[in-house]
């Protein structure tokens, strides 16, 4: 791989005043089923988009989503990470409560854990899968493990059983907001532990525009979910707790219905994708994150991620800007324990020791040289961005 010194020097970068390899960008899926514009329209026209208690829509794709996961209940909210957090809530997580949080993921779910004002312990980041590690007691040590929330990141499939299982954790919460239609040991991610939650924003595999979706198989789970997610009311009058309005609409069923109708298609098309690029970057012998060897998975991909050689660290961020000068749709995700407020934040409770300052480090180092391009493109434009992010990087 070259080297950052060598690749900013290249004058034929459109960075450095070259000709882009690309005219523009390629045509990414946003996951919005335009066909269900005249529901849609229909819908409007009856003037009903929004129910106190949940809409007919609502209540059928709630009802669809949880038989495609094998539970027994769902609920539809306004956005996915409205559903991380109604999910911790319906678990008893709040001031103080120990949540075990893989690194890898996207920070809404920290940010549901700071706004419940729980205390987040994170867990590292297997460097060859990018998802989090399956032995975790080390890192759980001495802290009573009230819930783990763990993501499924980029489509691919953490070992959750595992994971619980080291963590100590009472309950599970399974963030599979960018893994619709992925599976682990023959069934659908989701299906493991108290609750499994999904986004439905856009480009997701069941898209809503905004929306998300928890299943779960407890009545009570569900009584203190939707409680919290209408206002804190039980029915529509009493106030037993606070909460927020974070039901979905209907207009916003609608089209998650639609999508969730072609899911095993999108999927197998997603899946086909990242193929056209596994296949590219595996012969120029640049490293991709895949599913543990051994685990009975099958993804279902939603960003293939470059993990560069350490050299990269500290120059990602240039390369990023560079690939898109390009027209490569190229990204990344930080490290969330990186995030600036953390640290402050987590020192302020008394949260902060020598064992989060050891991850720290080695997260950054990690993720600070991890690159990310969308599966949300045909595998013909899949595979020319990976050629040419593979002829920038080898040379």
């Amino acid at each position: 791989m070259r080297h950052p010194d060598e690749l900013k020097q290249d004058r034929s970068l459109a960075i450095n005043g070259g000709t882009p390899r690309f005219d523009e960008l390629p045509w990414e899926e946003t996951g919005i089923v335009a066909e269900a514009a005249d529901d849609v329209a229909a819908l409007i026209r009856t003037r009903r988009t929004v129910y106190w208690g949940g809409g007919p829509h609502s209540k059928r794709l709630e009802a669809d989503f949880a038989a495609l996961i094998g539970r027994d209940r769902a609920f539809f909210h306004q956005s996915g990470t409205a559903a991380l957090q109604t999910a911790l809530f319906a678990l008893g997580v709040d001031e103080g409560t120990p949540v075990a949080l893989s690194d890898s993921g996207f920070v809404a779910s920290l940010n549901a854990i700071y706004h419940l004002r729980a205390r987040p312990v994170f867990l590292p980041t297997h460097p060859d899968t990018l998802q989090c590690i399956d032995e975790v007691a080390e890192w759980t040590d001495g802290t009573p493990v009230h819930t783990a929330l763990i993501t499924h990141f980029f489509g691919n499939v953490a070992d959750v059983e595992a994971i619980r299982r080291s963590s100590g954790a009472r309950y599970l919460v399974e963030d599979g907001g960018q893994a619709h239609g992925a599976t682990l040991r023959g069934k659908p991610v989701g299906a493991y532990g108290e609750i499994g939650s999904f986004a439905g924003s856009t480009k997701k595999l069941v898209t809503a525009g905004q929306g998300g979706l928890n299943v779960y198989d407890d009545p009570d789970i569900d009584w203190r979910m939707r409680t919290y997610g209408h206002h804190g009311k039980s029915g529509n009058f009493e106030g037993v707790f606070p909460g927020y309005n974070f039901r979905g609409g209907e207009i916003e069923a609608i089209l998650a219905h639609a999508a969730l109708r072609q899911l095993p298609e999108r999927v197998a098309a997603r899946n086909a994708t990242a193929d056209a690029m596994f296949e590219i970057f595996d012969a120029a012998g640049i490293r991709t994150a895949r599913p543990a060897v051994g685990l009975d998975c099958t993804p279902a991909w939603f960003d293939v991620a470059l993990v560069l050689d350490e050299e990269w660290a500290g120059h990602r961020d240039w390369l990023v800007d560079a690939l898109v000068a390009e027209g490569i749709p190229g990204w990344h995700y930080p490290a969330l324990i990186g995030m600036p407020w953390v640290k402050p934040w987590m020192t302020s409770r008394g949260w902060w020791g020598e064992r989060e300052e050891h991850l720290l480090g080695t997260e950054r180092a990690l993720w600070d040289r991890t690159l990310v391009l969308g599966t949300q493109m045909s595998p013909q434009d899949a595979g020319r961005i990976a050629a040419a992010t593979a002829e920038l990087l080898k040379g």
